[in-house]
């Protein structure tokens, strides 16, 4: 997944109400709201959340068994958890399939920038959330789905 378009990761960068949304939603407080990425998260991040922050199994599983991304995995197409993940970021337009072979393809550090030109506003070219919940980017308004 690219950390830049996750709804918790954006409201804990670009603060404002969309930090206090994402708290109302998760059921923590607005100061709880922080990420700085997937890489980051066993040092900070939420650890009241039973699935992210300090608690993510998916992270404990790449530690675990010693790899950088699930593509890594040679158990991918057998595991639920990820099967689950794919399925959620899906509804959210990401397909996680295609990130992978991207990522591959590209390597992590293009890829990225690639993801970030994609997760930009179309109106005023700041970063935007993937969410059908606020499709609307967090700075102008602009719709974005």
């Amino acid at each position: 997944m690219y950390c830049g378009a996750c709804e918790i990761y954006r409201a804990y960068k670009d603060a404002g109400k969309s930090r206090i949304e994402v708290a109302q939603k998760h059921g923590c407080l607005p100061a709880e709201v922080r990420c700085d990425g997937c890489r980051a998260v066993h040092i900070i991040g939420w650890a009241r959340d039973p699935e992210w922050g300090r608690n993510c199994q998916i992270l404990r599983c790449l530690k675990t068994q010693k790899i950088e991304t699930c593509g890594d995995c040679p158990q991918i197409s057998e595991c639920d958890r990820w099967q689950s993940l794919a399925a959620e970021c899906g509804r959210q337009g990401i397909d996680l399939k295609e990130n992978l072979r991207q990522m591959n393809l590209l390597g992590l550090d293009d890829w990225t920038k690639k993801q970030a030109e994609r997760w930009r506003c179309q109106q005023c070219s700041r970063p935007v959330a993937a969410s059908f919940e606020n499709p609307h980017c967090g700075f102008c308004g602009a719709f974005q789905l």
